[in-house]
């Protein structure tokens, strides 16, 4: 999944989604309400930001993010799973426009 964003259209990135033969989605380019994995990123950005040590390197950053999603509780992704029918039915409604999540 790309959104639409300016970033996402550069000519490097049509030409590695053509050599894949990866055909790109309508997808407003404002509405990350529709990326669950916006959320899960967000939660584990906190996680980390909360630990009495910070990451000093790229290797000590992944290695947190790993110990940190295995520990993020299942009940919260599970949620997260539920709300997308809402957050879609949310979004058609505003014709794609900001949803309050």
């Amino acid at each position: 999944m790309v959104d639409n964003a300016r970033t996402h259209r550069t000519i490097a990135v049509e030409e590695l989604l053509e050599s894949e033969d990866i055909t790109r989605m309508d997808w407003p380019a404002y509405s990350q309400n529709l990326n669950p994995i916006e959320h899960v990123w967000d939660a584990l950005e906190r996680r980390i930001a909360a630990r009495l040590q910070h990451p000093e390197n790229t290797q000590q950053l992944k290695q947190m993010l790993i110990e940190e999603w295995v520990l993020l509780p299942q009940e919260m992704l599970h949620q997260l799973f539920l709300s997308m029918r809402r957050r879609c039915k949310a979004t058609i409604a505003v014709r794609g426009g900001h949803i309050p999540y």
